[in-house]
């Protein structure tokens, strides 16, 4: 047992560090951490409207506002990248505007500029930072009010499960406590997320995205200047041979958490790279 306090101390010192966040919070997994951070958003922010990217998002962006009583605003996006002016339209309303770090693992979000006007707006920031934890720039507690991110398989951080959520002001926290003691990870997580953390494929996977784009020159890259962890390209029966022949996995889009295109989205993020 004191072993897995010490590894548990151990590990919210690690996420502090990684998340730049003072309040960490380990869960079960990524879609509990989730769900915290609306039920937080209702009792810190109660507005009526919870903000989410119209593509390049999460499935649970969707299903989970709607038990807090929530009404879902969709945020325009150039292929998931957010739409800053349509933002500022519409934040002044939300209580919380959700999004990942990555839009749909593959294209970055402009995180300063998204704090900025959600900050004038009165908006929480909710960072999905499950494919950019340990960056230098996203997961970043500065411009976020709230990060969660899952530890669960194909992510760079990989335990095959488990999340977190992290948070810079106690009020938050204690806001969520009643709620995390339904989201408690397994004592043998502490065991194995030391390991994971060292093993992160976050540098190996941006390196690799460059690679894939500079192959597919000829091809119609989504944001193809723009730093990610997958490759989406407009459809072209060629690419299908191309993930053939290197053994990437792939998903056909259009597709919520992709984009709402004819295009292929080139899996990276699932390479292990033991």
């Amino acid at each position: 047992m004191q072993d897995v306090e010490k590894l548990s101390t151990k590990a919210d010192q690690k996420l502090r560090k990684l998340t730049r966040h003072e309040y960490v919070h380990f869960t079960d997994r990524g879609n509990s951490a989730i769900f915290l951070a609306m039920h937080i958003a209702k009792k810190m922010n109660p507005k009526l409207e919870i903000l989410i990217p119209d593509q390049g998002g999460w499935f649970s962006y969707k299903g989970y506002p709607q038990y807090f009583g929530f009404k879902i605003t969709e945020v325009k996006t150039d292929y998931g990248v957010i739409d800053l002016k349509d933002l500022k339209r519409k934040a002044k309303n939300a209580s919380a505007f959700i999004f990942s770090s990555f839009a749909g693992y593959f294209a970055e979000q402009p995180l300063r500029k998204i704090k900025t006007l959600c900050k004038k707006a009165k908006c929480l920031v909710i960072e999905d930072a499950s494919g950019a934890i340990g960056d230098t720039k996203l997961c970043n507690g500065k411009y976020s009010d709230i990060i969660v991110g899952s530890f669960g398989k194909g992510k760079p951080v990989s335990c095959g499960y488990g999340g977190w959520i992290s948070m810079h002001h106690k009020e938050f926290f204690e806001a969520g406590k009643d709620a995390m003691s339904i989201t408690k990870i397994h004592p043998q997580f502490y065991h194995e997320i030391g390991d994971a953390l060292k093993k992160n494929k976050l540098r190996k996977l941006l390196a690799l995205q460059n690679i894939v784009k500079q192959e597919l020159k000829d091809y119609e890259v989504l944001h193809r200047d723009s730093r990610g962890l997958n490759v989406v390209v407009k459809f072209d029966p060629k690419i299908l041979e191309y993930c053939l022949e290197k053994g990437y996995q792939y998903v056909l889009c259009p597709s919520y958490i992709r984009v709402h295109e004819k295009a292929i989205s080139i899996e990276l993020k699932r390479l292990s790279f033991d």
